[in-house]
């Protein structure tokens, strides 16, 4: 007999749509809540309790810090590339 796996595991947060909008379209949005409601490092304090208050705003819960960011990680990608050619000139001047 063949082994039964767990039913409903596949979609996530995104399984209250049921068989609405593609499976594609479910992935990515269960994908980008688990990225949202995870914790992050704080960049104050260096502690994993940053957690999201609303859109792009981030805040730590264990010393207060509030800052602006992506809306669904707290450091995007092209900040983190403007972040980075920002210390090469400052290393160069």
């Amino acid at each position: 007999m063949a082994k039964q796996t767990t039913k409903g595991r596949k979609s996530r947060s995104a399984a209250r749509f049921g068989p609405r909008y593609g499976r594609k379209s479910r992935k990515l949005v269960a994908d980008l809540e688990e990225k949202s409601r995870a914790s992050y490092d704080c960049p104050q304090c260096g502690r994993n309790r940053v957690t999201r208050t609303s859109t792009a705003i981030w805040s730590c819960s264990k010393c207060g810090y509030t800052f602006a960011g992506g809306s669904f990680m707290p450091e995007t990608s092209l900040g983190r590339s403007v972040l980075r050619s920002l210390r090469k000139t400052l290393e160069a001047a």
